[in-house]
């Protein structure tokens, strides 16, 4: 797992704290230097000569730089000054990576199982996925010819729309004895005000 590139630094509880106020700038450089060194490689050595090696730094600057100020946010452990602060937020960064990794794996592999029930229940090639059952359903363009066969219209009414004299005679008397609806429609309407 590739270690976190960053940590936390919250500036105002580091302004206030006195160590950090009662340091000099050196003091200070130095000290933002270990916790990065801390951050990256988990401590760095409490031998000035060996710091000085792995910090890049000539011994005689971190001996003058070096004070008790600084050994409040550092403890000694196996050789080594190590941050308690920043080990803890280590501690919760890989706590959460490894929750996030489990919780990965469980999705996978429930990606896994549902792709193999959904391969098991797909038919074989070249098997019908269900067999069609009589006649379709749905669109009103679609023309049963069953249905034109056993009701009382001939098919000839349906494709000859021209209609004959008296046809159009009965059609048209009905249109002229029809009832005046036109006040009635603009009153409805709101048209006839």
């Amino acid at each position: 797992m590739k270690d976190v590139p960053y940590f936390p630094l919250y500036a105002a509880n580091i302004m206030a704290s006195r160590n950090y106020k009662l340091m000099s700038l050196g003091e200070r450089g130095l000290w933002i230097t270990i916790s990065l060194e801390c951050w990256v490689n988990g401590g760095v050595p409490a031998d000035f000569k060996h710091m000085a090696k792995i910090l890049g730094f000539p011994e005689q600057e971190i001996n003058q730089f070096f004070s008790n100020y600084q050994t409040s946010f550092f403890h000694i452990e196996n050789g080594q000054y190590v941050s308690r602060e920043l080990e803890e937020y280590r501690k919760g960064y890989l706590a959460t990576r490894e929750k996030q990794r489990l919780a990965g794996l469980e999705t996978a592999e429930k990606r896994k199982e549902k792709q193999k029930l959904s391969k098991e229940a797909q038919p074989l090639a070249g098997q019908p996925v269900a067999i069609p059952e009589g006649q379709p359903k749905g669109s009103l363009s679609y023309i049963n010819s069953d249905s034109i066969k056993s009701s009382s219209i001939n098919s000839n009414q349906i494709t000859n729309k021209k209609l004959t004299d008296e046809q159009y005679e009965a059609w048209m008397d009905g249109a002229e004895n029809a009832p005046d609806i036109t006040n009635d429609y603009l009153r409805a309407s709101r048209g006839g005000l």
